[in-house]
């Protein structure tokens, strides 16, 4: 009797333990297939998904140690990376690690698209240290997290994602994996992220100072669960698509330990 309530409940854990990761694999295959364009920064500006959206250098714009691998180094002086044009998108997701080093109380831009148009996202930072993102014609046009980038944060690394739905009419902040706002919309439209600019601004004035690490954007609003995943673990890992394999195969080799034993 004891035996069989041994392999009984022996099952029911590997079963858990394949299906959580079947789960957790289903997440990471709608992130790649979600991600518009992602940069890593190691040491260029490439695209990591497939659609070859490519950034260009700005200014003089450097590769440092970063969250993951390297990262970005810009001066607040000009410096950026340009991005190409983007379709239109009714549901957004923008993410990044970010270490502000300066020009603490001026605009600091994380991605401007140019000029200021109808659809037009500007997700940047407020004189009063306010992380903002605002999208042209939307009503409230502005809309703000509640954590500043002020002097109490200089030199931390922080990761930020913001994910707007145009259809629930509204958009939310997470800071570090976790939910910190979230602002309504009584009119809305698409977001349009490109062509733009990474730490700076076609307008000129909105420079970022400090670095800047794992940029993505993804055309749809990402789950709680999902804004965690890309939080804690490096885009390589989570647009990687193949992370099922490796806790599917200790389960079974956990089953089959156990069968032997009984």
């Amino acid at each position: 009797m004891l035996k069989r309530l041994v392999l009984v409940a022996s099952f029911a854990l590997c079963f858990m333990l394949i299906s959580a990761q079947i789960i957790g694999f289903a997440e990471v295959r709608d992130l790649k297939d979600s991600a518009v364009a992602a940069w890593s920064f190691e040491g260029n500006f490439k695209d990591m998904t497939d659609n070859g959206n490519d950034g260009k250098k700005l200014g003089e714009t450097t590769f440092v140690a970063g969250k993951f691998g390297k990262a970005i180094s810009l001066s607040g002086k000009g410096d950026g990376v340009i991005t190409p044009k983007l379709a239109p998108m009714n549901e957004v997701t923008v993410a990044h690690w970010s270490k502000c080093t300066g020009r603490i109380g001026a605009w600091r831009v994380w991605i401007n698209v140019d000029g200021w148009q109808k659809g037009a996202v500007h997700h940047q930072l407020y004189p009063d240290n306010r992380i903002g993102w605002s999208i042209h014609t939307n009503t409230p046009t502005d809309v703000q997290a509640k954590l500043l980038i002020d002097d109490k944060q200089k030199g931390k690394w922080n990761h930020i994602a913001v994910v707007y739905s145009a259809g629930q009419k509204n958009v939310k902040f997470y800071i570090n994996g976790e939910l910190n706002s979230e602002g309504k919309y009584t009119s809305v439209g698409p977001a349009i992220l490109g062509p733009a600019r990474i730490g700076s601004w076609d307008g000129g004035g909105r420079d970022y100072e400090g670095e800047i690490d794992e940029f993505v954007i993804f055309n749809t609003a990402l789950s709680a669960t999902q804004i965690k995943s890309i939080a804690t673990k490096s885009l390589a890992t989570v647009l990687s698509g193949d992370t099922s394999v490796d806790a599917i195969g200790k389960a079974t080799a956990v089953w089959a330990k156990i069968r032997a034993v009984y």
